[in-house]
C-alpha cells in the first residue's frame, strides 16, 4: 500500500467540491487520464471507465466509485493488471488549511503481490493540489 499526504491552502469544503468534481473530470487530477465515460450515476456511487496511459502503456480502466463527505473511494472493477482500490481523504487542520492523502492499494492479478508506487501517489496529490490552488 501506497500512500502521500499534503497540506493544500484552502477549507476542507473547497477540497471537497474539488474531490467530486474529480470524480466526473478526473483528467484535471490524475496523470495520463483520456477518454473519459460516465457509466452510471446516483447518490450512492459512480461507475466511471477511461483510458490511462502510464509508461507507453495504454490501459482501459473501470471504476466504482463512493463517495461520502470527506472521502471518495475508486474501486477498480477492470483493469488488465490490477485489483484493488485508491482512497482520496481530506482532513481538516484550519479554516484555511486541508490535510489531503490518496492511498492505493492494488495487487497485481498474476503475482498477487502489492502493487507499491509512491511516485504515482505523490505526483497526483500534487496535482490535485496544484489544481485546487490554482482554481481559487
Amino acid at each position: 500500500m501506497a500512500s502521500f499526504s499534503t497540506i493544500i491552502n484552502t477549507s476542507i469544503e473547497k477540497v471537497w467540491e474539488h474531490l467530486l468534481y474529480k470524480i466526473e473530470y478526473p483528467k484535471a487530477f490524475v496523470p495520463g487520464v483520456s477518454d473519459v465515460l460516465i457509466l452510471e450515476k446516483n447518490n450512492e456511487y459512480v461507475v466511471r471507465q477511461m483510458t490511462i496511459t502510464m509508461n507507453d502503456v495504454v490501459s482501459k480502466v473501470m471504476e466504482k466509485i463512493t463517495f461520502s463527505p470527506y472521502s471518495v473511494h475508486f474501486e477498480l472493477l477492470e483493469h488488465p493488471k490490477f485489483n484493488g482500490f485508491v482512497d482520496n481523504e481530506a482532513v481538516f487542520v484550519s479554516e484555511n488549511e486541508t490535510q489531503l492523502t490518496y492511498t492505493m492499494n492494488w495487487m497485481d492479478k498474476q503475482t498477487q503481490m502489492a502493487y507499491e508506487n509512491p511516485e504515482i501517489m505523490k505526483n497526483a496529490v500534487l496535482k490535485t493540489k496544484d489544481f485546487i490552488e490554482n482554481k481559487l
